[in-house]
């Protein structure tokens, strides 16, 4: 269920806070390119190409443009613990084309992050 809710990239405007639109495009199973409308601090927009393993458990991603970004790429790794329980690595490495103070950095991290993991959680058990 986590991997479906993740990999329903159009759904992510419903749980994901500052997320205002995504448009995906589907070639081949397993493949998905995902335009992205956030709102971080400010407005941005992304195109990532993701690629989905089921089998895995992995969903692997690489940015293809961005207006504010030189590099957003990462994966999530999910692995059953067990019944109703799923252990998650989550990687991810972003690079701005301006300056971003560590203090932003430090809320995006400490603050962001948690709060999209609980949406995905709370929106796996909804399927």
């Amino acid at each position: 269920k986590l991997f479906q809710a993740i990999t329903r990239y159009e759904d992510y405007p419903k749980f994901v806070t500052g997320c205002n639109a995504i448009h995906v495009e589907r070639k081949a199973a397993g493949h998905a390119r995902a335009k992205y409308e956030m709102t971080i601090m400010k407005d941005l927009t992304y195109t990532l190409d993701h690629k989905e393993d089921l089998a895995a458990g992995r969903i692997d991603w690489t940015m293809v443009s961005s207006d504010t970004l030189k590099k957003n790429q990462g994966y999530w790794e999910l692995k059953s613990a067990g019944p109703g329980k799923t252990t998650v690595k989550y990687a991810i490495e972003i690079e701005f084309n301006i300056p971003v103070p560590g203090f932003i950095l430090n809320k995006l991290v400490k603050g962001s992050l948690p709060a999209m993991f609980r949406s995905f959680e709370k929106q796996a058990r909804t399927l």
